[in-house]
């Protein structure tokens, strides 16, 4: 919205409600009474004084009532309560202005004469509400220029303001052709409020014509439609079509020609530029924002039956020192491009430049990282249970079996049980490992409750244990580094793709971890982490390296060079900055806006805007169905078992060749006594 009504020190009466309720409708039909009434009021005196006085005055009168009458009508068909009234002339304005004031008291009126020492532009301001403005004489040469010209160079014929325009029909003349010669020659685009209500012969009746052009350039010509007739007595009727809203009743562009500015910094050789951006097929984690957008602009040329012509720049936009603008900021604030077919991030220094549409496009942009796995190397069968857990085992088994000891003792005394200590060493691993002595070996009942109790407690630690490995191992292992905390005090090497955006990122935020990171880690004397996104993807594979950039770019990247599926299922994101939001901009004043709102908000009714992103997502493998599938000890875990049992058979092999030199050495000191002798 550019024009408004700056000021109403002239304003005359209570401002009114612009939404009225169907109930106080009778209510308001009391100034048609009060005209009737003043207009019986005023005649009397006039007729009487027509004798000496001005007999053409009277008409003036009552075509001024009819007039303001159908103004009024209009007035509250578009619910509008600010007024402003541009006199042609000042010839009798005094009872004019009387006149005026009095018919519309419910209204905020303010009166403006080309005469006055105040321009016409100087009476709007940006964010004011909306205004109607009544055009008494717009065939007077002064309100032709201050006001109608100025309202052209200033492009004031917009929505902002609702213009009533009177004028009468010519019998030579046709009324598109009259209003065709009045206006043609003003700049006004499709967004323009122009209504002209021209007077039939009779004086009784008004027909209202809709005036619009589809282009700002005046060489395109102007669209003039009916939209409605007004009597005295039925009041202001509209055409059928002209009851939904007017985005919607020109929605037909004519094939007119809009251009559109978009960034392409990625493009392959070999490719057309048009041919390229139109692909969502082929090289995807290439542009991807630019061309996922520009999948929805062409919805939006079918949709508003124009044609996009694309100017392509290699830079999105930066605030140059001489106050302009670069990339397609530049091309679209000096109005080189109609709008930007490129998302454009939502940022305070762009908006006092230009306006944005709805959200056109979310980007993911997180720290991407291998989650490194335990670098600890440790017996599988020991990692469901604790070092204290074992060594309380540890301590059982050689309590329990010092305990058997008394007990062998006692035994021994009843019968004649073997005493060695061999004896109850085997005995207690036998219990151990639930394979138990004989019955008839022991008798005593402490002995065989004591033996019971071991082998129900071997039982239950082994099923402890083995439910223990089963669960790790279907289990997904428990991940550390979930948070930039985390990630900053981690032995991992931290990158940033080298664009833009991220210097912004990590250089304009108070949160002291961030700038840490920034300085500490990313800028770290002695390497370079500030990248490329092809790199940042090849040090991501090869792992104990964490990188910021788009999340979908570098997914997408990743499955392109073949990444291993148990690599990417190692994957972790860690967020520190929310989704970033964006939209398409336009100069400030586009007459555009309103379609484009409407266009976009309609593919989000409808399911188009989440199919095109779904088209444009990338699909991950299902990890859940890999790590189960992976389920099993590797020989990495299992090693250490093998080692052992080895190291335990070469100790058996050393122990036996020690026992086989201690068995043959007596035999071989006899021989040498006999040999000695």
């Amino acid at each position: 919205m550019q024009g408004k009504m700056k000021t109403y020190k002239n304003a005359r009466g209570p401002a009114q409600s612009k939404h009225r309720s169907p109930k106080n409708e009778s209510v308001l039909k009391w100034p048609y009474k009060m005209i009737k009434l003043q207009v019986k009021v005023i005649s009397w005196p006039l007729i009487i004084l027509t004798a000496f006085l001005r007999v053409l005055q009277i008409e003036s009168i009552n075509t001024n009532i009819l007039e303001l009458a159908a103004f009024e009508d209009f007035l509250r068909s578009e619910h509008l309560s600010h007024v402003l009234v541009v006199r042609g002339d000042d010839a009798d304005g005094d009872w004019k202005i009387e006149c005026h004031q009095k018919l519309l008291a419910n209204y905020r009126v303010q009166f403006y004469r080309p005469e006055m020492s105040a321009n016409f532009e100087d009476l709007m301001f940006y964010g004011s509400p909306r205004t109607a403005v009544l055009v008494l004489n717009s065939e007077h040469v002064l309100v032709r220029r201050q006001v109608f010209g100025v309202a052209s160079e200033a492009g004031f014929f917009n929505n902002s303001l609702a213009w009533f325009i009177l004028g009468s029909g010519r019998e030579s003349l046709p009324d598109e052709q009259m209003i065709d010669q009045l206006l043609s020659g003003y700049r006004m685009g499709i967004d323009a409020d122009i209504t002209v209500a021209l007077r039939g012969p009779d004086n009784a009746s008004m027909l209202f014509y809709d005036v619009y052009r589809i282009s700002q350039q005046t060489n395109t010509p102007l669209i003039i439609e009916k939209k409605g007739l007004w009597t005295h007595s039925g009041g202001y009727q509209k055409f059928e079509n002209f009851k939904n809203t007017w985005v919607i009743r020109r929605r037909n562009f004519l094939n007119v020609t809009l251009i559109g500015s978009t960034v392409l910094t990625e493009k392959p050789p070999g490719f057309g530029d048009m041919e390229y951006l139109a692909d969502d097929k082929q090289l995807q984690q290439l542009d991807p924002m630019q061309r996922k957008t520009y999948q929805l602009f062409q919805l939006v040329e079918r949709m508003f039956n124009l044609s996009l012509a694309i100017s392509l720049t290699d830079k999105w936009g930066e605030l140059l020192e001489n106050g302009s603008w670069s990339g397609v900021m530049g091309q679209v604030t000096s109005r080189e491009a109609d709008f930007a077919v490129c998302p454009i991030r939502f940022v305070l220094d762009r908006q006092a430049y230009v306006q944005y549409s709805a959200v056109l496009h979310t980007q993911n942009i997180h720290f991407l990282f291998r989650h490194p796995r335990r670098s600890h190397i440790r017996n599988i069968f020991f990692e469901p249970l604790s070092n204290q857990v074992w060594w309380c085992v540890l301590a059982l088994v050689t309590g329990s079996t010092i305990l058997l000891l008394f007990h062998m003792r006692l035994e021994r005394m009843l019968s004649h049980m073997e005493n060695r200590l061999s004896f109850v060493w085997f005995t207690m691993l036998e219990t151990y490992l639930q394979q138990g002595p004989a019955n008839e070996i022991f008798r005593l009942f402490s002995t065989r409750l004591l033996i019971s109790l071991s082998c129900i407690f071997s039982f239950m630690l082994m099923q402890f244990y083995g439910a223990f490995i089963v669960g790790s191992l279907l289990s997904e292992s428990a991940r550390s580094i979930v948070n930039l905390q985390a990630l900053y005090e981690s032995n991992l090497a931290i990158g940033m793709e080298n664009i833009s955006y991220n210097f912004q990122i990590f250089t304009n935020t108070s949160n002291q971890l961030v700038k840490d990171v920034y300085g500490k880690k990313i800028c770290k004397s002695g390497e370079h982490n500030i990248i490329s996104l092809q790199q940042g993807a090849e040090r991501i594979i090869q792992g104990r390296f964490a990188f910021h950039t788009a999340i979908d770019r570098m997914y997408r990247l990743l499955l392109e060079l073949e990444m291993d599926e148990a690599e990417f299922c190692d994957l972790q994101e860690v967020m520190f900055n929310l989704p970033y939001d964006s939209g398409s901009v336009m100069p400030k004043g586009s007459p555009w806006r309103e379609h484009l709102a409407h266009a976009l908000l309609h593919f989000r009714a409808s399911g188009l805007l989440q199919y095109n992103d779904k088209k444009w997502m990338v699909r991950r493998p299902d990890c859940s169905l890999f790590k189960t599938s992976q389920a099993e000890v590797d020989l990495e875990h299992f090693a250490p078992a093998l080692f052992a049992l080895a190291l335990a058979m070469v100790a058996s092999a050393l122990v036996f060749l020690l026992e086989l030199f201690l068995h043959w050495l007596p035999d071989f000191r006899r021989r040498l006594g006999t040999m000695s002798t």
